[in-house]
């Protein structure tokens, strides 16, 4: 995929993108819930959870501690940098 690409595919979630962008320093789940939602329960932590998988999968954030079951910490990759730092210079 091209970078234009995956720009298109974080900007057509609405979710995955404030989630992408909420990543500006690793966090775990229940931060970025609270930072984009005010405030947490099962239906936000699951579009969370759904967006941070499709992230992962595209290669635009990793999980810094997988071998934790609870307190995954994700942060983006370098590749995803390049992503964040172009997709804020389009909107």
């Amino acid at each position: 995929m091209s970078l234009l690409e995956v720009i298109g595919f974080v900007k057509r979630g609405k979710n995955r993108q404030k989630v992408f962008l909420s990543l500006n320093k690793p966090k775990i789940p229940s931060e970025i819930v609270k930072i984009i939602y005010g405030k947490a329960n099962n239906t936000y932590f699951n579009l969370v959870s759904r967006a941070l998988g499709e992230l992962r999968t595209k290669k635009l954030i990793e999980v810094v501690n997988p071998q934790e079951k609870t307190g995954r910490i994700y942060q983006r990759t370098k590749f995803g940098n390049e992503v964040e730092k172009k997709l804020r210079e389009l909107n």
